[in-house]
């Protein structure tokens, strides 16, 4: 069985109000249930810009590439692809570091 981290963010205090994270979670815990794999770790930023903040600041996209590199989990799904970052420059390292470590990186979106 596929090992999962689920990553759930808000880059605004009214995306936390609107209770977009609980959306978020349902969502890839359907995801990856039909497809059989099993979450073992769920994260959260909120109120993180992914435009204004670089990578190298985000605490949990630290969390998630080191344990990465320890091959602690198989695949990272995120709630639509760009929550995971706006940075164009950064985001496509990011992704290439965690694919060097064998992590594939899935998106979900509502109702999927």
């Amino acid at each position: 069985m596929k090992q999962v981290y689920c990553l759930y963010r808000v880059s605004t205090v009214q995306q936390l109000r609107e209770d977009d994270i609980p959306m978020q979670r349902q969502a890839c815990r359907e995801f990856a249930a039909t497809h059989q794999w099993g979450i073992i770790k769920e994260l959260y930023e909120k109120g993180i810009s992914g435009f204004k903040t670089p990578i190298q600041d985000r605490k949990v996209l630290q969390q998630i590439k080191k344990d990465a590199e320890l091959r602690k989990f198989d695949i990272l799904l995120v709630f639509m692809f760009d929550r995971l970052g706006r940075r164009d420059s950064e985001t496509p390292f990011f992704v290439e570091d965690l694919s060097m470590y064998g992590v594939e990186i899935w998106s979900v979106t509502e109702g999927q």
